[in-house]
């Protein structure tokens, strides 16, 4: 093996499918093109199959099971690219316990910071526990990725050097490249019995803000009781918890719920629907949004400070302002839909894939100490303050 091809190797860690989700969608579009440059790329799966044993990725039994197999690999000369948000304390320990490992054996660490500008532990308040933590992790990778410019700055509050956070989104060129898939006669009764559908990406979260979508519903379906409502997304291990909160709020028959689907199907049923109501504002950009408005297909978001301009948006807690949107989106649909211009989608697989390979590629510090400052040139450093 030349050493070029040594260092075409990297270890992914992130979720991999099923269930569909954005950070599945990007990582399964990175190996893609990173394979198809002559990469090694292994994935270790984070997501609720982990412990499922397959061929397409490597399973991850329990705490103890990580750290042995990211060690192996890293330790066999592969770099590391692992994804944390704001949201859940497993991940960030994950994260650290990878990214310090790369360090350790002299590989490239890499970090995409999946969430949005503002989560539950990050941005955090200067004096608090959370704020060092963050901190402290920021500066451990080469390179930090994020969503977009407003995530940034956010990364950037813990002083690390502007020029280790590079802006990619995930959502990019294959993720509306699908051909429509056929559906469930049960959702094709539920599309039949209604004169239109409300489409909906929740989980069983508080972010989701559920009750106050379930209130939405309920109100607005005493003028318009021919609108059906169609959510997708929860997990397996959420959908009896879902059914029992619909029933609680008798909206058993104007919900159609769906667990986690392919992607190919959510894309068919959101082309399908009169308009996508989107409820968090811990999400940033949201390519889901993207996707919608790609398809032409109007988007009714709370208002996080990060949305497209095309959005049509209300104010988080804005119960009128939704129901506003929602009779405008039914009452007056194709001025709605003209609103919406063509939407640019860039191959930012394509973008990350490159950012990878000139980090992993033309240097290597820890073999090379004269390439050193190259290596810091490049990648912005260890993140230290400037």
């Amino acid at each position: 093996m030349t050493a070029a091809d040594h260092r075409k190797r990297i270890l992914q860690i992130g979720n991999w499918p099923p269930p569909v989700c954005s950070w599945a969608m990007s990582l399964v579009g990175l190996r893609r093109e990173l394979e198809a440059r002559g990469w090694d790329c292994q994935v270790m799966n984070l997501n609720e199959n982990r412990k499922v044993r397959s061929p397409e990725y490597i399973d991850v039994q329990d705490g103890w099971d990580y750290l042995k197999k990211v060690t192996g690999l890293v330790a066999r000369g592969y770099a590391v690219h692992v994804r944390v948000n704001g949201e859940t304390r497993k991940g960030y320990v994950l994260a650290l316990t990878a990214l310090g490992l790369a360090r350790l054996f002299g590989r490239p660490a890499l970090l995409t910071y999946g969430g949005g500008h503002q989560q539950s532990f990050f941005p955090a308040p200067r004096k608090s526990f959370r704020f060092w933590a963050f901190w402290f992790l920021f500066r451990v990778p080469h390179k930090i990725y994020c969503n977009s410019n407003k995530v940034k700055q956010a990364l950037l509050t813990t002083g690390i050097r502007p020029e280790l956070v590079l802006p990619i989104p995930h959502f990019s060129t294959h993720y509306v490249q699908f051909t429509p898939a056929a559906l469930s006669a049960q959702v094709e009764d539920f599309y039949r019995r209604h004169d239109g559908i409300f489409f909906s990406y929740v989980c069983f979260r508080k972010e989701y803000a559920l009750n106050f979508l379930a209130d939405a519903i309920r109100r607005f379906r005493q003028d318009h009781p021919r609108i059906g409502f169609l959510f997708v997304g929860p997990q397996y291990r959420e959908l009896d918890q879902m059914r029992e909160f619909l029933r609680s709020q008798d909206l058993g028959t104007a919900v159609c719920l769906l667990g986690s689907i392919p992607h190919e199907l959510f894309l068919t049923l959101l082309s399908r629907s009169v308009a996508y109501i989107r409820t968090p504002v811990t999400d940033g950009v949201c390519s889901s949004v993207l996707e919608s408005l790609k398809l032409r297909i109007p988007v009714l978001a709370a208002d996080n400070g990060a949305r497209p301009s095309e959005t049509e948006m209300w104010k988080e807690g804005d119960l009128d302002g939704l129901l506003a949107l929602m009779e405008e989106a039914v009452t007056h649909h194709s001025d709605m839909v003209a609103r919406i211009p063509e939407i640019e989608v860039e191959d930012n697989t394509k973008r990350l894939a490159d950012s990878i390979e000139r980090l992993s590629l033309k240097n290597e510090p820890a073999k090379d100490p004269y390439n050193k400052k190259a290596w810091e040139a490049d990648s912005g450093g260890v993140g230290e303050e400037t």
